[in-house]
């Protein structure tokens, strides 16, 4: 049996941080939650996730819970207060601020604009940076 490396460990611990954001997106999630899940401290985390996604975990926390808000918005009727609160949101206020500085658009606007669009049409997302 071979023997894993302390860098194959860590790189695991980050992979699994990135699933349990991916799986628990609408629940508070902190840094110190995510390095207590992992068995990671919440400093070597911070430096180590971004280097293998590219982004911090509150940024993928954050893309995370607007792609769900995304889809939530095209799949259905409900409305944003109820979508910002099943993406992890108390209030509309963050979730309309977090997406319309990702997508360019607020979510009503974004929903209108991707519902009029021909059917099969993949949804326009424009990257604010």
């Amino acid at each position: 049996m071979k023997k894993q490396t302390r860098a194959t460990i860590d790189q695991n611990k980050i992979i699994k941080a990135r699933d349990i954001i991916d799986q628990e997106y609408y629940k508070p999630i902190t840094l110190e939650y995510l390095s207590r899940r992992v068995g990671m401290s919440p400093k070597k985390l911070a430096t180590a996730f971004p280097k293998r996604y590219y982004q911090s975990v509150q940024q993928y926390l954050t893309m995370s819970r607007a792609l769900k808000g995304m889809q939530l918005l095209l799949e259905t009727q409900l409305p944003i207060y109820e979508i910002a609160w099943e993406t992890g949101y108390d209030v509309t206020r963050p979730f309309s601020y977090q997406f319309k500085r990702i997508t360019g658009r607020a979510p009503s606007v974004w929903r209108k604009v991707q519902l009029s669009n021909p059917p099969g049409t993949v949804p326009y997302i424009l990257l604010n940076r």
